[in-house]
């Protein structure tokens, strides 16, 4: 009784072609350098904001959101001038960073998109 080989499970081309050299992950770091920082910097200061702030329904303080907002911002500026592939990195950030001026709304516009969103998944599976 003779037993067959197991066909041979080879990738095509094509799919290894999208899969980035090991040393094309920095090139692409490097390539997106302004973008990431600006993702960085808005994070932070959604973060920072987020903790300092005593009651999420009043203004946050300008003294802290202002200069987060206006440095992002100006990331922003330098990853659009370098022409860099990825707009999302700096819009995220840009965005975060400018969720931090309107702190209260942020989260309450959030709270009542969550809220819609289990009302409608709820209903949905009861009809």
């Amino acid at each position: 009784m003779t037993t067959q080989q197991p066909p041979s499970l080879q990738r095509p081309d094509h799919l290894d072609a999208a899969r980035p050299a090991p040393g094309r992950q920095l090139a692409w770091l490097l390539d997106h350098a302004a973008g990431l920082a600006a993702l960085v910097v808005g994070a932070a200061a959604f973060l920072v904001v987020t903790v300092s702030q005593r009651e999420f329904w009043t203004q946050p303080s300008w003294r802290l959101t202002v200069p987060f907002f206006v440095v992002t911002l100006a990331i922003t500026a330098v990853s659009f001038a370098r022409k860099e592939k990825s707009y999302a990195l700096p819009l995220l950030g840009l965005g975060l960073a400018a969720a931090t001026l309107v702190l209260g709304w942020f989260f309450l516009v959030a709270a009542v998109v969550v809220a819609t969103g289990l009302v409608i998944l709820v209903l949905s599976h009861a009809l």
